[in-house]
């Protein structure tokens, strides 16, 4: 298990993994394709992000959060990595109103997460593209 703030990370949830950091699919993710990456596994993770998810057309979003006022609900550094694609919401700017409810936990509960089986192999096939 690895320590993610206050959160048990299953290493199957893990798909890249330096000495000092991991990025890790999200349990509820916002738009697919959203993970989580902390801080020295970032610059190693977004470069083929960007590229898997350009080729689908996709621009991508990144958010780093640092201390409560900034909407930091896990206490360990980490960026926050959405693909976005046209239509994803009605309004593109609606993204930050959802963010801020799952940000704050609303409707967050186990019935509406990810299975471990699916985020799994979301990892798996995203651990392809980091060896």
């Amino acid at each position: 298990m690895l320590r993610f703030g206050q959160h048990l990370i299953k290493p199957s949830v893990v798909f890249l993994r330096t000495e000092l950091s991991f990025a890790l699919v999200n349990r509820k993710p916002v738009v697919p394709g959203r993970i989580l990456s902390t801080r020295a596994s970032v610059r190693s993770a977004y470069g083929p992000l960007s590229v898997l998810w350009k080729r689908g057309r996709h621009s991508l979003r990144s958010e780093g959060q640092d201390g409560p006022e900034a909407g930091q609900t896990v206490k360990h550094v980490h960026v926050h990595v959405l693909p976005r694609r046209a239509g994803d919401f009605s309004r593109n700017d609606n993204v930050y109103e959802e963010l801020q409810r799952h940000d704050k936990g609303e409707e967050d509960s186990p019935d509406k997460w990810r299975t471990e089986e699916e985020m799994a192999a979301e990892a798996a096939i995203l651990k392809k593209y980091f060896q």
